[in-house]
């Protein structure tokens, strides 16, 4: 009876050594709680691969708070050409005119800046719709020179969703020297159409390119 009792307590102490051992192994074991190869995108290369859910955009009319038709006529033109060098498919203005047109007459009279965007993709199937605000157009002439300021807001909405998914706020500065107004109005029209391109340009830098891009 004893030597049972005693062989008892021996295996209970021995349990109870090797239980102690292996907490105090575990206990020495580091818990890892971030993998060191586990890596979170910074903001920066979240932006760098943005893209934008459109492979056909449609340009609308040119809205002139400042200037004149010419000038938002040149800025149309300029910014169709520049989407189709960013990969987008070409979408010829006179085709979304047309548009604009047979939905003026049953809607009567809806400019192209009030237009929604499903309406346009439904008529035409492009993706996504640009609208632009001409917001500065200014030539000041002085004693022998003559600042000129371009200015245009440019807003790319979804035809799927009807909400804005691009907008971008482009400016261009640039002056011309004459002796008299005729030479300063000579000089600021080259001036008024070089900057149109660079605000434009500057505009579609900013955008992500299309599906004609590889």
């Amino acid at each position: 009876m004893i030597r049972r009792e005693v062989t008892g307590i021996i295996v209970v102490l021995i349990l109870g050594t090797l239980l102690l051992q292996g907490c105090s192994y575990m206990a020495k074991v580091p818990v890892i709680k971030d993998l060191p190869y586990v890596t979170k995108p910074d903001e920066e290369s979240l932006a760098a691969e943005k893209t934008l859910d459109a492979k056909t955009i449609a340009v609308m009319p040119v809205d002139v708070k400042a200037g004149n038709r010419d000038a938002a006529r040149m800025i149309r033109e300029n910014l169709i050409e520049e989407l189709y060098f960013k990969g987008y498919s070409k979408i010829p203005m006179e085709m979304v005119d047309a548009a604009l047109a047979d939905f003026r007459k049953r809607d009567g009279g809806a400019s192209g800046t009030t237009t929604p965007p499903q309406v346009i993709g439904s008529m035409l199937g492009v993706d996504a719709v640009m609208y632009t605000t001409l917001v500065d157009a200014t030539t000041t002439y002085k004693y022998v020179y003559a600042p000129v300021n371009v200015a245009a807001v440019f807003e790319l909405k979804s035809v799927s969703r009807g909400e804005t998914i691009w907008r971008y706020e482009s400016k261009a500065v640039d002056r011309d020297y004459g002796v008299t107004k005729n030479s300063l109005e000579l000089g600021t029209t080259k001036i008024f159409e070089s900057l149109v391109q660079e605000v434009v340009k500057k505009a579609m830098e900013n955008l992500p390119d299309g599906p004609g891009i590889k």
